[in-house]
């Protein structure tokens, strides 16, 4: 339990010698002091934090699979791999209520902080700054999605990577369950098995470096993050009826290549604005002398890392590969948002702890990669500081502005005791967030015209329901089942809709940082 080990021990611990086996370091109570005040605040923000939809999304996929086969079935539309589902099945046995999530979410994001604050090579203001920034406290801590287990699995990587050649077995397994946390994991996992392979090859085939005895279990390491790799591509092929980010974008454009390369300052310098639509702003970007200079500071980073590593071939790999992987990505696929483009800062992170632990070569250009390593710490410091402005903001936005309108709907509904009604849900993406907190099994999408719970993203739904078909949808149910129907709409409904159809407006739910999740409620009586 990350114990000082000392080969000479006190035969009465209750001594407190230094020297006893038993008395926690000095690094550890620092993670342990900086892991509980992290609990306190994100548990404070989580208590305050209403989920969305993509929240409630993996949940719901979970909670309503009844076998792993199902789920793998149900998951093929979501672009992702299952291992965050799969973590959740069993917690949705226990509760429907998808709080559970977000304390399981909660606990993840701590363990980082914690093995983040005990072992990595940096200074205790950086790791402080780090605990409490933009992507630890809040994105990947509050906002329960699965990039979270994907940042514990690369922290746990950087762990073990000082003793690879000894625990290269469970590095492997590591990088198996962190290809299947998400595509942008993946390619992290791609570019650090790649990494790995070349610095064997090399250093130890080609340089005849002395290895362990027994080496069976290095080549056991490769095959398994080779078979993690196979499995979460195989998982991330779209079916031919995918509705959702189905196209490609092969053809050339520079104006669309610098537009992605500006997504490094994105995830380097994560500022929001001080405002309900917080989530995703950038603050820096109001700024025009920003602008002007953004573009050329994105190439300057990318410089300077590689005058960083290029010592460090295996760090300089990793780097290079994962930072053009996720850009190449972004450009040919899917632009994203800041919680994908957060695998930039930490595949930045991942280098530069591991730096001192990758094999060095000679080359000639001593003093540039001198002079690069020389400033690292005050520039990552500086870079740190943002983080954890951005970190402080967006906590403070999201106790101040109501995040989603779900769960206040889904409280409405309880307390008026209509969960029990049929319902009607448009748009289906929106309405899935109400379900999730109202633990409802299904309701009815006119989007898709299908009865469920999570979202499935196929080209059933992307068709258009216009109002008028959604109320005569809500009619036509009513009269089969001789029941009351609750309506839950993202938009309000025509004035001549609701007097020609005698709707009841019961409720609006207005207002939040995702504008799509406002809510009203209407009913339609039984005829």
């Amino acid at each position: 339990m990350f114990l000082q080990q000392n080969s000479e021990s006190t035969p009465n611990p209750s001594l407190k010698s230094p020297n006893s086996p038993y008395i926690l370091s000095k690094d550890t109570y620092y993670a342990l002091g900086i892991t509980s005040a992290f609990l306190l605040a994100g548990g404070l923000a989580a208590l305050h934090h209403e989920m969305w939809r993509d929240e409630i999304q993996a949940w719901l996929l979970a909670r309503d699979s009844a076998s792993i086969l199902e789920l793998f079935a149900n998951m093929k539309y979501e672009g992702h791999p299952a291992f965050w589902h799969l973590c959740l099945m069993p917690l949705s046995r226990i509760t429907a209520s998808p709080i559970m999530m977000q304390v399981f979410h909660l606990l993840i994001a701590a363990t980082t902080v914690f093995l983040f604050t005990r072992f990595a090579p940096f200074n205790k203001i950086q790791k402080f700054l780090f605990s409490f920034g933009y992507f630890a406290l809040y994105e990947y801590a509050i906002v329960a999605r699965n990039y979270a287990i994907g940042v514990l699995l690369i922290t746990i990587f950087c762990v073990l990577y000082k003793y690879r050649h000894r625990r290269h077995v469970w590095i492997g397994v590591v990088l198996f369950l962190l290809a299947h946390t998400s595509v942008h994991a993946l390619i992290v996992t791609i570019a650090i098995g790649f990494a790995l392979l070349c610095e064997f090859l090399y250093f130890y085939c080609c340089k005849e470096k002395e290895l362990p005895e027994n080496d069976q279990h290095i080549w056991i390491g490769f095959v398994l993050i080779g078979i993690g790799i196979l499995t979460a591509v195989l998982q991330l092929n779209p079916p031919s009826d995918t509705g959702f980010a189905v196209g490609w974008h092969f053809k050339f454009d520079m104006q669309r290549v610098n537009n992605i390369t500006k997504l490094i300052t994105q995830a380097m310098f994560p500022l929001p604005r001080a405002s309900m639509g917080f989530w995703g702003s950038h603050l820096l970007n109001q700024n025009t002398l920003f602008q002007f200079i953004r573009l050329p500071l994105c190439y300057l980073i990318v410089l300077w890392c590689i005058l960083r590593f290029i010592k460090r071939p295996t760090a300089l790999f990793i780097y290079l590969i994962a930072t053009v992987g996720l850009l190449a990505f972004f450009y040919v696929k899917y632009g994203g948002s800041i919680r994908h483009h957060g695998f930039l800062f930490f595949t930045f992170v991942l280098t530069s702890w591991i730096y001192h632990d990758s094999p060095e070569i000679n080359l000639p250009i001593k003093t540039l990669c001198g002079l690069a390593q020389w400033c690292f710490s005050f520039v990552f410091t500086c870079i740190l500081i943002f983080h954890f402005l951005g970190g402080i903001t967006a906590i403070a936005m999201d106790y101040r502005y109501i995040f989603s309108n779900g769960k206040r709907t889904a409280e409405y509904i309880k307390q008026h005791e209509m969960q029990e009604m049929f319902m009607v849900g448009d748009t289906d993406f929106a309405v899935s967030t109400v379900v999730g907190y109202l633990g409802k099994k299904e309701v009815y999408y006119p989007k898709g015209s299908r009865f469920g719970s999570f979202v499935r993203w196929d080209k059933d739904r992307t068709h258009g329901v216009s109002n008028a078909k959604i109320v005569e949808a809500s009619e036509l149910l009513s009269t089969q089942y001789n029941q009351d129907v609750l309506i839950i709409m993202n938009r309000k409904f025509e004035d001549a809709l609701i007097e020609q159809y005698q709707l009841t407006l019961l409720k609006s739910f207005t207002g939040s940082t995702i504008g799509s999740e406002g809510f009203h409620l209407y009913l339609i009586r039984v005829n």
